[in-house]
């Protein structure tokens, strides 16, 4: 498995596995590539056998990070994936200090994960989402990143 940035030729692997997820109504080919234009965001692919498996969009303003999306395909969870993207996004941030996210409270498995990242629960969204109707919890992790690493992926 491999992790790189997303490219144009993603797109339609990407929209699949969003819609296999979450749902053909959680997001349009158009705003995944607003997401990927987007100067303050940075999207992750992940690849096995050069297909998409896995999908991170990171938006980051000054010191503030927020992850946006998330997404690995059914078949492939619990092999690290996850973890691997959200590190990633993490290492190759500038300046980053706190990074955010909004799980949906029944969500367990990303929950733990997350947790286990460092990430701590710190309010709640009530009725956030939709299909079924869910609670948000909003988490924060302080990262220790103050430098710039040097990526040609981004």
């Amino acid at each position: 498995m491999t992790i790189e940035a997303m490219r144009p030729e993603h797109l339609g692997e990407v929209k699949a596995l969003l819609d296999t997820c979450f749902g053909s109504g959680a997001w349009s080919a158009d705003s995944i590539c607003a997401q990927l234009e987007n100067p303050v965001s940075r999207c992750t692919v992940a690849l096995k056998n050069g297909a998409v498996v896995g999908f991170l969009a990171f938006e980051q303003i000054a010191e503030e990070g927020s992850i946006v999306e998330l997404a690995v395909h059914p078949s492939c969870r619990r092999q690290g994936i996850a973890r691997r993207l959200i590190e990633r996004a993490i290492t190759f941030s500038d300046g980053l200090h706190t990074v955010f996210l909004e799980v949906r409270a029944g969500n367990l498995a990303a929950i733990s994960l997350y947790e286990g990242l460092g990430f701590e629960r710190i309010g709640v969204r009530k009725g956030y989402y939709d299909h079924p109707r869910e609670d948000a919890l909003i988490m924060k992790k302080q990262t220790e990143r103050s430098w710039k690493y040097e990526d040609t992926g981004y």
